[in-house]
């Protein structure tokens, strides 16, 4: 049974690491979840270890982004530590925050921890939101942030993948725009960006209008920053029953959801 726990001891390759923990979220707890406007957002964080001796984790950090890949902005919370756990997988520490959200959006949830004797902090992270929309809705636009966390100017390019359940691949595309100049973005692509800077971007789905059945939609977009991962995000679009062709609008109930999760386990460059 697999526990809502981030393991400490776990040490993997980087590119290991990228690959098989940075869509998932282990380890955070939200509470409400999506966060609402105005009212107090409880976040617990569990750890434990599984290191063959104790760790120190000095201190933990949470950082809540706007949403994407290389942005800088964001709001801080007060950082917790030292926390030590002891080489025991069974036991659990829980690191608690509170947050109340001033405005409505996208968010990427980011809890860098700085542990005794890692040369890095490692970072897990989750998504805050889920955008509900209407069962006839056929084309959906995610607005995210496209960064350059370094100090030297660097070329970012994107990997788009996508993959669906319930619709052959003629049925569904999405791609990347820029709305600053109204560009598309092409996987692979050079977008030179100076030390710091951020572009806003749109991931933008487009499922076949007539479509009835009852489909998922999964796009992933990866961020590579020179040689180097970067970040990557993931946008789910969900239909949970079949729409009937000819049915009228008024009829038609919210049925469809749509779900963004951004990287866990990623080490953090900070980046």
């Amino acid at each position: 049974m697999t526990r809502n726990v981030v393991s400490l001891g776990q040490i993997l390759p980087p590119e290991e690491v990228w690959r098989r923990l940075r869509f998932a979220a282990n380890g955070l707890e939200i509470v409400p979840n999506p966060p609402r406007v105005g009212e107090t957002v409880a976040i617990r964080l569990l750890l434990c270890n599984e290191a063959g001796e104790p760790l120190t984790v000095q201190k933990a950090t949470p950082r809540i982004y706007s949403f994407g890949m290389g942005s800088l902005k964001h709001e801080s919370l007060p950082a917790l530590g030292p926390v030590t756990l002891p080489a025991d997988p069974a036991h659990i520490e829980v690191l608690s925050w509170q947050w109340l959200p001033s405005a409505g959006g996208h968010r990427c949830l980011r809890v860098s921890l700085e542990i005794e004797q890692w040369p890095e902090p490692w970072v897990v992270g989750c998504n805050l939101n889920v955008i509900n929309a209407t069962a006839d809705t056929y084309r959906w636009a995610v607005p995210f942030r496209l960064g350059n966390p370094t100090e030297k100017t660097q070329p970012l390019r994107l990997r788009l993948n996508l993959h669906g359940a319930g619709l052959g691949e003629e049925a569904f595309r999405a791609w990347v725009e820029l709305p600053q100049d109204g560009s598309r973005l092409v996987p692979g692509q050079p977008l030179w960006l100076r030390p710091h800077e951020e572009r806003e971007a749109l991931l933008v789905i487009r499922a076949h209008r007539f479509a009835p059945e009852t489909f998922e939609l999964v796009s992933d977009v990866e961020a590579w920053l020179g040689d180097a991962f970067l970040d990557g995000i993931r946008v789910i679009v969900q239909r949970s029953a079949p729409v009937a062709p000819f049915a009228s609008l008024a009829a038609r109930q919210p049925e469809e959801s749509l779900l963004v999760s951004v990287p866990v386990g990623l080490r953090d460059s900070e980046a």
